[in-house]
């Protein structure tokens, strides 16, 4: 009974160690503000292969709405990734930087028009000054450039 089960054990080890990651190498750049269907290509620096395929984006459209980026692939391969989707999101920290920036166009245009229409107006200036900006930013989009390293999987 025991050498049944240490046979099925190392059996487990052999199937997981044989399974590998592949890596392969963007060939060109990618960006969320690229069309869907847009071409790319992927190198696997192991065999040498050339991996092709077609990207489908979302541009970043508000303060809120991030770009992405999701790589589909001609073969029957996909992007392993902590989500398990396969998308590419850019950071929170241009939204960040954002926020942070916002009560200073405020203030900047609060002070601007403070002695000429009086500090109760200049207030609600400076308000619109801040609301506007955010109104106006982008979340922020997603470049992947040349030479980037997916880790891709055969799909079951």
């Amino acid at each position: 009974m025991h050498l049944m089960k240490l046979l099925v054990i190392l059996l487990l080890l052999a199937v997981s160690a044989s399974a590998e990651p592949t890596y392969l190498t963007l060939l060109n750049e990618v960006s969320s503000k690229m069309a869907t269907g847009s071409p790319f290509s992927a190198r696997d620096e192991a065999s040498g292969k050339v991996y092709t395929g077609y990207v489908v984006t979302q541009k970043a459209r508000n303060f809120l709405r991030r770009g992405w980026i999701r790589l589909t692939f001609d073969e029957p391969i996909r992007v392993v990734d902590p989500t398990g989707e396969g998308v590419f999101h850019p950071g929170h920290k241009r939204q960040i930087i954002l926020v942070g920036t916002t009560p200073l166009i405020a203030k900047l245009a609060d002070d601007a028009v403070d002695t000429s229409i009086g500090s109760g107006k200049a207030r609600v200036v400076g308000a619109a000054a801040g609301a506007g900006a955010l109104f106006f930013m982008k979340g922020g989009n997603i470049t992947l450039k040349p030479g980037y390293k997916l880790q891709v999987e055969a799909v079951r």
